[in-house]
């Protein structure tokens, strides 16, 4: 009975750790596809925000112009 406890115990090790590999891998994944989305919406807000002082800037220049 003792020979089939560690046994048991070992093919049950086993079965933990292999769900756990495959769950770190999901994750991994799963966390680098967050961070490319991440990215590229911080790299289009990055791009809004700079048309947006574009247009300020070209707004505060007519405005300039106009009342001079």
């Amino acid at each position: 009975m003792d020979k089939t406890d560690w046994k048991d115990k070992s093919i049950q090790r086993s079965k933990e750790i292999k769900f756990l590999k495959k769950k770190i891998k999901e994750l991994t994944i799963s966390r680098d596809e967050w961070k490319i989305k991440s990215i590229s919406h911080k790299s289009r807000a990055d791009k809004l925000a700079m048309e947006l002082k574009k247009m300020k800037i070209k707004l505060n220049e007519i405005i300039t112009t106009l009342l001079l």
